[in-house]
């Protein structure tokens, strides 16, 4: 008994050790694993610190690249504009001197179509006095062929009285039908002469026509060549528009692919960092399979996690927050920058008055004064001061115009700056 006694204290200690000794190796363990995992920690925040660095620098480039373009991209479309709008005017102008012609040869075309159709009412004219001949002749003929009855009568009744009679009458008839017959050779020679005049008249129209119809063809061509001039203008326009697009969507193409880049090398080594602390959690797992230690505290550790997602989204939203009050800033300083000029343009204006104003009464004040020589000034001189003055007018508003085009550019560009760069944000 006492043996067995002592065989089971051995036992018992032997059991003991062996518990010590595991919980030791468990313990060990599982510092080993917690020591694993916060440098796995360390290791995924400072890969992913690098990449967002990296992809911050990508995007600062990609940006100022894109800015580059895009002025780029308006300097050139600025002078395509420019140059279609020089060709367009020229163009105009060529069209207008073209169309001024074809009013004066449309204007011709009407004279010598006025001149056909009163030789046309002229010649209708003495075709009509012709047919009312033919009638004339027509009704002679008529008053022949019943007077040749009467005759035929009478010379039934008294045929030898009548032979002679007939034959008087034979001869006058045969008088009266050559006579007839002059006045149908005259009255055609007469037709032949109005048929040829009318193919004259008719051969001047249709040349006419044919002439004015070539002007038309040469007005239609006129006008073809504005339309093109017009198409090319537009199509530059919209070429440079295009170009200008394509150099915006390949910045941002740019932008987006080191954007994806630097997202993919940072969930690359974020997937790195975690297969390997997966790899460490299924090893201690293995271990430490009956521990509900270790399970509460990853609990904890996930919790950590948690609240360190919650207090970085929180960080993000401080920081969009903040990129929103910038453009805000941004915003009010380009509407300052608009008043600056808004008042700039119009303390010009209020010299250029002031100045204009100013030499009206010096001119005045030296017209009042008189004098032998301005008594002598020709007209010539006279009109010259007048073009002279309109010119200095012209040249004040033109000024103006010019500083209000460039400053409403100016605005224009960077109000665009500034919503291209809100956007890319």
């Amino acid at each position: 008994m006492a043996e067995m006694t002592a065989a089971d204290r051995k036992a018992l200690e032997a059991k003991k050790s062996s518990e010590r000794k595991a919980a030791e190796a468990k313990k060990a363990a599982e510092r080993k694993a917690a020591e694993d995992r916060k440098a796995a920690q360390r290791k995924a925040a400072e890969a992913k610190k690098v990449a967002e660095r990296k992809a911050a620098e990508d995007r600062k480039a990609a940006q100022r690249k894109a800015a580059e373009d895009r002025k780029a991209a308006q300097r050139k479309a600025a002078e395509d504009r420019k140059a279609a709008q020089r060709k367009a005017a020229e163009a105009k102008k060529v069209a207008e001197r073209k169309a001024a012609e074809d009013r004066k040869a449309v204007e011709a075309k009407k004279a010598a179509d006025r001149k056909v159709l009163e030789a046309k009412k002229a010649a209708e004219r003495k075709a009509a006095e012709d047919r009312k001949a033919v009638e004339a002749k027509k009704a002679a003929d008529r008053k022949a062929a019943e007077d040749r009855k009467a005759a035929d009568r009478k010379a039934a009744e008294d045929r030898k009285a009548a032979d002679r009679k007939a034959a008087e009458d034979r001869k006058a008839a045969d008088r009266k039908a050559a006579e007839d017959r002059k006045a149908v050779e005259a009255k055609k020679a007469a037709d032949r002469k109005a048929l040829e005049a009318k193919k004259a008249a008719e051969r001047k129209a249709a040349e006419d026509r044919k002439a004015a119809d070539r002007k038309a063809a040469e007005d239609r061509k006129a006008v073809e060549a504005k339309k093109a001039a017009d198409r090319k203008a537009l199509e530059a326009k919209k070429s440079s528009e295009r170009k200008a697009a394509e150099a915006k969507k390949a910045a941002e193409r740019k932008a987006a692919e080191d954007r994806k880049a630097a997202q993919r090398k940072a969930a690359e080594a974020k997937k790195v960092a975690e297969r390997k602390a997966a790899e460490d959690r299924k090893a201690a797992q293995r271990k430490a399979a009956e521990d509900r230690k270790a399970a509460d505290r990853k609990a904890a550790e996930d919790r950590k996690a948690v609240e360190a997602k919650k207090a970085a989204e929180r960080k993000a939203a401080e920081a969009k927050k903040a990129a929103e009050r910038k453009a805000a800033e941004d915003r009010k300083a380009v509407e300052a920058k608009k008043a600056a000029e808004r008042k700039a343009a119009e303390a010009k204006k209020a010299a250029a008055q002031k100045q204009k104003t100013s030499d009206a009464l010096k001119k005045s004040g030296r017209s009042n004064q008189p004098s032998k020589a301005k008594e002598n000034r020709t007209v010539s001189e006279k009109k010259r001061e007048g073009r002279n003055e309109f010119l200095s007018v012209s040249v004040y508003l033109n000024t103006g115009k010019i500083a209000g085009i460039v400053s409403i550019g100016v605005v224009a560009s960077a109000v665009l700056i500034t919503a291209l760069t809100f956007i890319a944000r």
